[in-house]
């Protein structure tokens, strides 16, 4: 599980549209903005493909994280700390509320229960998991979960 962001960087995410902040915040974001360019943030490759380059369009967190690419099979943990992921990991959301222990099961039962050969594996032994590949993970229901037991 994981409790604490702690180590982790932190990205800035400024909203494509501005006009929702008052002079004195945009003088601020301007600022921030003209730093930016001067470090030449804007001339990144991912910044030239985004319209407006600043805005990074962080999802919500996801309460569950995945890796995708190891020599090993993909771990499932959950995201108490509501970390928002960027390239790191896959991020899970359920299509339906769940509770905490619900959440809990499906976790362990994916822990237990994908391996490698559900990825695509490379030279070397990596194995990475695209998201469509995860998606096509078939979950047992939650009550099946319950009867089994985890």
């Amino acid at each position: 599980m994981l409790t604490s962001s702690e180590g982790f960087r932190n990205v800035i995410d400024i909203p494509t549209d501005l006009s929702s902040f008052d002079r004195a915040e945009r003088r601020l974001i301007n600022n921030f903005l003209s730093w930016a360019k001067q470090q030449k943030a804007n001339e990144s490759y991912i910044a030239k493909h985004r319209n407006p380059w600043w805005s990074v369009r962080l999802y919500q967190p996801a309460p569950v994280l995945c890796t995708y690419m190891a020599r090993r099979p993909p771990r499932f943990i959950r995201n108490l700390c509501e970390v928002r992921h960027i390239n790191v990991a896959h991020g899970l959301y359920p299509i339906k509320p769940l509770t905490d222990e619900e959440i809990n099961l499906v976790v362990t039962w994916l822990n237990h229960n994908v391996s490698q050969k559900s990825g695509r594996t490379y030279a070397g032994g990596l194995t990475k998991f695209e998201p469509s590949e995860v998606e096509n993970i078939i979950i047992p229901s939650i009550a099946q979960l319950m009867e089994i037991g985890l």
